[in-house]
């Protein structure tokens, strides 16, 4: 008897450890891979855009590197079953590193993907970068949180939220996640750091594990890619101020700073250059017509008001391509300018460099789609910028419409821009919304100023307009996340030219940025291409 219940106990022990075993088990799979009758959830790339009824993925946890001071994105993709899915919310934890070291929740930006449809970019030309055409993309992004004063936008009267979505069966819902690295070895020390991201709906719960790999490298503050981001006064729900502050969130820098934020501005948000024209308006024209030429006095009484050691351009004229008159004003202006106790250079955008106007330019900023680009290495003096716009040119170098895979921004702002010597990015305007400071401009994005009326969805919206969602600030797009990522891919090279690495830099890159016309269509590339590069610097460790 004794020997019985002995072997009984036995036996309820192995019972209530196998239970234990299966329960453990059972949650393991659910948390991992989320999928019950009502739902799934699933990790997709951020240079992958996932449609509105794409089949779910099967990553279900989220795996990144980082160097310090930079920020890197996934997405989490919620996709309804039958019945659908209800109050569907996105939250996260900080991410524990080594020693106890920590990157607050706050470092975690959360946004919901919102869905537009576009007739797509019209009568394109042919070549090998066609563009996807027309259909329903996510594109604009609902931020969680307001980005400047930090407050939870759910409780307001918003017409546009993140929180509490439903997805109706069948139906994909895209979220937007932004892990932003402190600067500094002390506040992120290299090494693993571990969280989660927890979604929630009124059918249940799903938690998805994150994994970071912070390098032992770090970004600078001020990014080391120059950028000129809209040529046209703000937007109506938009200031000079707010304007730029949603653009230098993601490192590119608008056409000109307010003197009085500067000092801030490069502090807080890496500004690295800013334009004078607030205070005088250049805009020379073909005929040699202008609005003003500042005397060199007045340009340093301008310069006086920005801090010491900041770049400070005039952006001079606009795709003066075969203009002669234009050279008397040019020359003027740059001898004034060039002649300022402040260091202030002249911009001009051209589809390929004039030999009348060397010394006189010295950012080049060029028309890739074109195809003229200078033969490397530039010795005409000054430097070259890229610029893309709604003329497609050839059809062969990268596209910046809505139909148009995001790898095309990417590359451009980083591995491509660095192959073709260039030192800077421009675009034309950011927030040329269709019907002002309403949903209407985040639902149409089908602009036709582009040359001949073609459409060109996208065409000049980089940003979506604060009052459908009650921010302060306007709404970032994918797209102009591709483009910060871009800057950040920039960096690594410069960093790595800086240590002399040329060489193993141009292995990784050559292969997939050849040159305007040639050049990888493929994330993937790009990204072993770039976990590469980081591999190697967290190797050499620089400062």
């Amino acid at each position: 008897m004794k020997a019985f219940r002995r072997n009984k106990s036995l036996l309820r022990v192995a019972a209530l450890l196998i239970l234990l075993i299966i329960v453990t088990f059972g949650t393991r799979m659910t948390r991992l891979h989320a999928t019950g009758q009502q739902g799934t959830v699933w990790v997709a790339p951020s240079l992958v855009r996932v449609g509105p009824t794409d089949a779910p993925g099967t990553t279900s946890f989220i795996n990144l590197s980082s160097a310090r001071g930079e920020t890197v994105d996934t997405q989490i993709i919620v996709t309804a079953f039958a019945g659908g899915l209800t109050n569907v919310n996105l939250s996260a934890s900080a991410l524990t590193g080594p020693g106890g070291a920590s990157i607050p929740a706050s470092s975690v930006t959360l946004y919901r993907e919102y869905y537009i449809t576009v007739a797509g970019t019209a009568s394109y030309g042919g070549g090998s970068n066609p563009p996807l055409g027309s259909g329903t993309y996510p594109e604009p992004l609902i931020p969680f949180n307001d980005p400047e004063t930090g407050l939870p936008l759910c409780g307001t009267s918003a017409v546009l939220k993140a929180c509490n979505a439903t997805v109706s069966a069948g139906q994909n819902q895209p979220y937007w996640i932004d892990i932003s690295v402190p600067h500094g070895a002390t506040n992120a020390p290299p090494g693993t750091y571990t969280g989660s991201i927890s979604i929630t709906a009124d059918q249940g719960t799903v938690t998805v594990p994150v994994t970071l790999t912070v390098w032992n490298f770090g970004l600078p503050v001020q990014p080391s890619e120059l950028a000129l981001w809209t040529g046209f006064s703000p937007a109506a729900g938009n200031t000079v101020t707010t304007l730029a502050q949603a653009l230098m969130r993601n490192k590119v820098m608008g056409w000109y700073d307010v003197a009085a934020n500067a000092s801030s501005d490069v502090t807080n948000f890496g500004l690295n250059r800013s334009g004078l024209d607030n205070y005088y308006y250049i805009g020379i024209h073909c005929n040699g017509s202008y609005s003003s030429l500042p005397s060199t006095s007045q340009i340093n009484a301008a310069a006086a008001n920005f801090p010491a050691g900041l770049g400070l351009d005039f952006y001079a004229g606009d795709e003066l391509n075969g203009c002669t008159a234009d050279y008397t004003p040019l020359r003027t202006l740059s001898a004034n300018a060039h002649a300022a106790n402040h260091s202030v250079k002249i911009i001009f955008t051209l589809n390929t460099p004039d030999s009348n106007l060397y010394g006189v330019v010295d950012h080049w900023v060029l028309l890739d789609s074109l195809q003229q680009w200078p033969a490397l290495p530039f010795t005409g003096g000054g430097d070259l910028w890229s610029y893309t716009s709604c003329n497609a040119g050839f059809g062969n170098a990268p596209e910046w419409m809505v139909d148009y895979p995001p790898i095309n921004e990417r590359i451009q702002a980083g591995f491509l821009n660095w192959a073709e010597g260039a030192t800077g990015i421009l675009y034309y305007r950011a927030d040329g919304w269709s019907a002002g400071n309403t949903l209407g401009s985040w639902n149409n994005v089908d602009t036709a100023t582009c040359e001949g009326g073609h459409k060109r969805p996208g065409d000049g919206i980089f940003l979506y307009p604060p009052g459908p969602i009650a921010s302060s600030e306007s709404a970032p797009g994918i797209r102009l996340k591709a483009i910060r990522d871009g800057i950040q891919d920039y960096e690594y090279a410069q960093i790595l030219k800086n240590l002399g690495q040329v060489p193993s830099l141009n292995i990784a890159i050559q292969p997939i940025a050849t040159s305007w016309s040639n050049w990888s269509h493929d994330p993937n590339a790009l990204e072993s291409a770039r976990l590469k590069l980081g591999q190697l610097l967290n190797q050499l460790s620089p400062p």
